[in-house]
C-alpha cells in the first residue's frame, strides 16, 4: 500500500485538524450520551467519552462562564475547539503549510 504524497507534503496539519475534530465530535458525542447515561455512569462508552474529554473540559475550565449548566459544557467546549480549528487550517494555509483546491484546468 503506497501512501499519497498529498497526505505526505501536509502531515503536520492533516494530524492536527484530526486530532481536533475527534475531541469536538467526541465532547458531542459525550453531550448527546449524557441525555442517556448519567454523566458519572460506569457504562464503558461513557468512561471513554470522559476520558478523552476530561482534558479538553479541564483546559477550557477557565473560559467556561460558572453560570452554564454542566450539561452544555461540553457543546461549549466543542465550539471553541472547532474556532481552533478554523484559526490553526487559515494560519496553516497564509503560510503555505496546508493544501489548497488545485487550479482549474
Amino acid at each position: 500500500m503506497q501512501v499519497s504524497p498529498f497526505f505526505l507534503d501536509y502531515w503536520f496539519f492533516h494530524l492536527v485538524n484530526y486530532l481536533l475534530a475527534a475531541v469536538a465530535y467526541t465532547l458531542i458525542g459525550r453531550m448527546l450520551l449524557s441525555i442517556l447515561v448519567k454523566p458519572t455512569s460506569n457504562f464503558f462508552v461513557m468512561r471513554f467519552f470522559r476520558a478523552v474529554t476530561d482534558p479538553a473540559i479541564y483546559v477550557m475550565r477557565p473560559l467556561t462562564p460558572g453560570f452554564m449548566h454542566p450539561f452544555f459544557v461540553p457543546l461549549y467546549v466543542a465550539f471553541w475547539i472547532f474556532v481552533l480549528r478554523f484559526v490553526f487550517g487559515m494560519v496553516m494555509l497564509n503560510y503555505g503549510l496546508a493544501p489548497t483546491m488545485a487550479p482549474a484546468a
